[in-house]
Protein backbone atom coordinates (compact mmCIF):
# COMPACT_ATOMS: atom_id res chain seq x y z
CA UNK A 1 0.00 0.00 0.00
CA UNK A 2 2.61 2.66 0.74
CA UNK A 3 4.07 1.67 -2.59
CA UNK A 4 1.29 3.03 -4.16
CA UNK A 5 1.82 6.35 -2.96
CA UNK A 6 -1.99 7.09 -2.19
CA UNK A 7 -4.21 10.00 -1.69
CA UNK A 8 -6.15 8.72 0.69
CA UNK A 9 -7.13 5.26 2.22
CA UNK A 10 -10.87 4.50 2.73
CA UNK A 11 -12.58 1.68 4.44
CA UNK A 12 -16.10 0.17 5.50
CA UNK A 13 -16.53 -2.77 8.00
CA UNK A 14 -12.68 -3.35 7.77
CA UNK A 15 -12.11 -5.09 11.22
CA UNK A 16 -8.42 -4.59 11.27
CA UNK A 17 -6.17 -1.80 13.05
CA UNK A 18 -4.20 -0.09 10.43
CA UNK A 19 -0.28 0.17 10.92
CA UNK A 20 0.99 3.26 12.12
CA UNK A 21 3.55 3.65 8.93
CA UNK A 22 0.71 3.33 6.39
CA UNK A 23 -1.89 5.47 8.28
CA UNK A 24 0.96 8.37 8.24
CA UNK A 25 1.32 7.58 4.10
CA UNK A 26 -1.60 9.26 2.38
CA UNK A 27 -1.85 12.95 2.82
CA UNK A 28 -5.51 13.28 3.42
CA UNK A 29 -5.34 10.93 5.63
CA UNK A 30 -6.85 7.55 6.02
CA UNK A 31 -11.05 7.69 6.52
CA UNK A 32 -13.40 4.66 7.70
CA UNK A 33 -16.94 4.85 7.14
CA UNK A 34 -18.45 3.09 10.82
CA UNK A 35 -21.98 1.86 10.87
CA UNK A 36 -22.73 3.40 14.74
CA UNK A 37 -22.99 6.63 15.96
CA UNK A 38 -19.68 6.93 17.16
CA UNK A 39 -18.63 6.50 20.42
CA UNK A 40 -21.31 4.64 20.63
CA UNK A 41 -20.67 0.75 19.18
CA UNK A 42 -17.15 0.63 18.67
CA UNK A 43 -16.47 -3.05 17.06
CA UNK A 44 -17.25 -5.05 14.61
CA UNK A 45 -21.11 -5.76 14.82
CA UNK A 46 -22.69 -2.55 15.72
CA UNK A 47 -25.83 -2.97 13.59
CA UNK A 48 -26.36 -6.39 15.51
CA UNK A 49 -25.92 -4.79 18.78
CA UNK A 50 -27.74 -1.51 18.08
CA UNK A 51 -31.22 -3.66 17.44
CA UNK A 52 -30.17 -6.29 20.51
CA UNK A 53 -29.82 -2.93 22.77
CA UNK A 54 -33.28 -1.74 21.74
CA UNK A 55 -31.98 1.66 20.23
CA UNK A 56 -34.56 3.75 18.65
CA UNK A 57 -31.60 5.05 16.24
CA UNK A 58 -28.44 5.05 14.92
CA UNK A 59 -26.29 6.06 11.88
CA UNK A 60 -23.60 6.35 10.17
CA UNK A 61 -19.81 8.19 11.05
CA UNK A 62 -17.00 9.18 8.91
CA UNK A 63 -14.08 9.46 10.99
CA UNK A 64 -9.64 9.77 10.78
CA UNK A 65 -8.31 6.26 11.85
CA UNK A 66 -5.57 5.74 13.99
CA UNK A 67 -3.95 3.29 15.87
CA UNK A 68 -6.87 1.96 17.99
CA UNK A 69 -10.21 0.47 17.06
CA UNK A 70 -12.56 3.25 15.97
CA UNK A 71 -11.44 5.44 18.19
CA UNK A 72 -10.53 8.43 15.87
CA UNK A 73 -11.76 11.79 15.54
CA UNK A 74 -15.05 12.14 13.92
CA UNK A 75 -15.45 14.06 10.71
CA UNK A 76 -19.37 13.79 10.18
CA UNK A 77 -22.25 11.81 11.09
CA UNK A 78 -25.47 10.80 9.71
CA UNK A 79 -28.62 9.32 12.10
CA UNK A 80 -31.41 7.48 11.33
CA UNK A 81 -34.27 5.58 13.04
CA UNK A 82 -34.46 1.68 13.88
CA UNK A 83 -37.75 1.41 12.90
CA UNK A 84 -39.69 -1.61 15.26
CA UNK A 85 -39.54 -4.09 12.43
CA UNK A 86 -35.93 -3.61 11.31
CA UNK A 87 -33.59 -6.12 11.08
CA UNK A 88 -29.61 -6.81 10.62
CA UNK A 89 -30.63 -7.17 6.84
CA UNK A 90 -32.71 -4.12 6.46
CA UNK A 91 -30.68 -1.86 8.76
CA UNK A 92 -28.00 -2.73 6.61
CA UNK A 93 -29.37 -1.46 3.57
CA UNK A 94 -30.17 1.53 4.88
CA UNK A 95 -27.23 2.33 6.47
CA UNK A 96 -25.27 1.31 3.09
CA UNK A 97 -27.06 4.18 1.06
CA UNK A 98 -26.31 6.52 4.24
CA UNK A 99 -23.10 6.02 4.00
CA UNK A 100 -22.29 6.87 0.23
CA UNK A 101 -24.29 9.32 0.60
CA UNK A 102 -22.14 10.89 3.48
CA UNK A 103 -19.10 9.45 2.00
CA UNK A 104 -19.73 11.58 -0.96
CA UNK A 105 -20.69 14.56 0.54
CA UNK A 106 -17.94 14.84 3.08
CA UNK A 107 -14.87 13.99 0.69
CA UNK A 108 -14.65 17.37 -1.30
CA UNK A 109 -14.20 18.98 2.55
CA UNK A 110 -11.43 16.50 3.52
CA UNK A 111 -9.79 17.31 0.32
CA UNK A 112 -9.68 21.10 0.74
CA UNK A 113 -9.48 21.00 4.65
CA UNK A 114 -12.58 22.56 6.18
CA UNK A 115 -14.26 19.38 7.49
CA UNK A 116 -13.95 19.12 11.09
CA UNK A 117 -12.38 16.75 13.78
CA UNK A 118 -14.44 16.18 16.53
CA UNK A 119 -13.03 13.93 19.84
CA UNK A 120 -15.35 11.25 20.36
CA UNK A 121 -16.33 11.70 24.06
CA UNK A 122 -14.29 9.02 25.89
CA UNK A 123 -17.18 9.01 28.65
CA UNK A 124 -19.46 7.68 26.28
CA UNK A 125 -18.05 4.97 24.63
CA UNK A 126 -19.57 1.51 24.40
CA UNK A 127 -18.73 -1.47 22.25
CA UNK A 128 -20.36 -3.94 19.99
CA UNK A 129 -18.26 -6.97 19.98
CA UNK A 130 -18.27 -9.66 17.07
CA UNK A 131 -21.34 -11.94 17.78
CA UNK A 132 -20.08 -15.34 19.65
CA UNK A 133 -21.99 -18.86 18.72
CA UNK A 134 -23.08 -18.76 22.98
CA UNK A 135 -24.58 -15.25 21.96
CA UNK A 136 -27.15 -16.69 19.78
CA UNK A 137 -28.77 -18.53 22.59
CA UNK A 138 -32.34 -16.73 24.02
CA UNK A 139 -33.12 -16.44 27.41
CA UNK A 140 -36.84 -16.35 28.06
CA UNK A 141 -36.40 -14.88 31.68
CA UNK A 142 -35.96 -11.52 29.93
CA UNK A 143 -39.09 -9.42 28.72
CA UNK A 144 -40.86 -9.88 25.51
CA UNK A 145 -39.61 -6.88 23.97
CA UNK A 146 -35.60 -8.21 25.02
CA UNK A 147 -36.24 -11.44 23.53
CA UNK A 148 -37.96 -9.74 20.44
CA UNK A 149 -35.02 -7.43 19.78
CA UNK A 150 -32.61 -9.99 19.52
CA UNK A 151 -34.02 -12.54 17.41
CA UNK A 152 -34.34 -9.33 15.01
CA UNK A 153 -30.72 -8.55 15.97
CA UNK A 154 -29.77 -11.88 14.76
CA UNK A 155 -31.47 -12.24 11.73
CA UNK A 156 -30.78 -13.15 9.16
CA UNK A 157 -27.41 -14.02 10.45
CA UNK A 158 -26.18 -15.89 12.37
CA UNK A 159 -29.60 -16.44 13.94
CA UNK A 160 -31.06 -16.71 16.79
CA UNK A 161 -31.30 -20.01 18.77
CA UNK A 162 -32.79 -22.55 21.48
CA UNK A 163 -33.35 -25.99 22.61
CA UNK A 164 -36.51 -27.86 22.36
CA UNK A 165 -36.79 -31.42 23.20
CA UNK A 166 -33.04 -31.59 22.51
CA UNK A 167 -32.93 -30.11 19.31
CA UNK A 168 -31.18 -26.83 18.27
CA UNK A 169 -33.51 -24.83 16.48
CA UNK A 170 -32.47 -21.15 15.14
CA UNK A 171 -35.56 -18.88 15.40
CA UNK A 172 -35.39 -15.62 12.39
CA UNK A 173 -38.81 -14.09 13.20
CA UNK A 174 -41.36 -13.11 15.65
CA UNK A 175 -43.80 -10.69 17.52
CA UNK A 176 -44.96 -9.87 20.59
CA UNK A 177 -48.25 -11.64 22.08
CA UNK A 178 -51.02 -10.41 24.42
CA UNK A 179 -51.02 -13.50 26.36
CA UNK A 180 -49.63 -13.61 29.91
CA UNK A 181 -49.62 -17.30 31.64
CA UNK A 182 -49.01 -16.52 35.18
CA UNK A 183 -48.23 -20.16 35.79
CA UNK A 184 -45.98 -20.75 33.24
CA UNK A 185 -42.47 -21.06 33.70
CA UNK A 186 -40.44 -18.60 31.18
CA UNK A 187 -39.67 -20.74 28.04
CA UNK A 188 -42.93 -22.52 28.06
CA UNK A 189 -44.80 -23.35 25.47
CA UNK A 190 -48.46 -21.71 26.29
CA UNK A 191 -49.69 -20.91 23.29
CA UNK A 192 -49.98 -22.87 19.46
CA UNK A 193 -51.35 -20.08 16.90
CA UNK A 194 -52.10 -21.10 13.47
CA UNK A 195 -48.66 -19.18 12.16
CA UNK A 196 -46.82 -19.10 15.26
CA UNK A 197 -45.96 -20.67 18.50
CA UNK A 198 -46.47 -18.57 21.44
CA UNK A 199 -43.70 -19.20 24.63
CA UNK A 200 -43.86 -17.82 27.94
CA UNK A 201 -41.38 -14.80 28.98
CA UNK A 202 -40.88 -12.78 32.19
CA UNK A 203 -43.66 -10.06 31.28
CA UNK A 204 -45.25 -12.13 28.72
CA UNK A 205 -45.61 -13.80 25.26
CA UNK A 206 -43.27 -13.94 22.46
CA UNK A 207 -44.73 -15.84 19.17
CA UNK A 208 -42.24 -17.28 17.13
CA UNK A 209 -42.95 -17.24 13.47
CA UNK A 210 -40.01 -18.24 11.28
CA UNK A 211 -37.85 -21.34 12.56
CA UNK A 212 -34.72 -23.39 10.91
CA UNK A 213 -34.80 -26.68 12.78
CA UNK A 214 -31.03 -28.29 12.62
CA UNK A 215 -30.55 -30.29 9.17
CA UNK A 216 -33.34 -28.42 7.49
CA UNK A 217 -34.48 -24.84 5.55
CA UNK A 218 -36.32 -22.21 6.98
CA UNK A 219 -39.87 -22.26 6.92
CA UNK A 220 -42.21 -20.67 8.28
CA UNK A 221 -43.62 -21.87 11.96
CA UNK A 222 -47.14 -22.16 9.80
CA UNK A 223 -45.56 -24.69 7.81
CA UNK A 224 -43.70 -26.47 10.03
CA UNK A 225 -47.20 -27.03 12.93
CA UNK A 226 -48.83 -28.43 9.29
CA UNK A 227 -46.33 -31.58 9.85
CA UNK A 228 -46.69 -32.74 13.70
CA UNK A 229 -49.14 -32.60 16.61
CA UNK A 230 -49.69 -29.44 18.21
CA UNK A 231 -51.14 -30.40 21.42
CA UNK A 232 -47.97 -32.13 22.00
CA UNK A 233 -46.24 -28.74 22.00
CA UNK A 234 -48.09 -27.49 24.69
CA UNK A 235 -46.42 -27.15 27.98
CA UNK A 236 -42.75 -28.05 26.24
CA UNK A 237 -40.45 -26.29 27.24
CA UNK A 238 -37.17 -24.09 25.12
CA UNK A 239 -34.09 -23.91 27.05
Amino acid sequence: IIALKPDIIITCAYGQIIPQDVLATPPYGCINVHASLLPKLRGGSPIHHAIINGYEETGITIMYMDEKMDNGDIISQKAIPIEVDDNVETLHDKLSIIGSQLLLSTLPEIIKGTNKRIKQNLNEVTYAYNIKSEDEFLDFNNTSLNVYNKIRGLNPFPGSRAILDNKSIKIYESKIGKTNNFKALPGEIINVYKDGIGIKTSDGEIIITKIQIAGKQKMLVKDYLNGINKELLLNQKFI
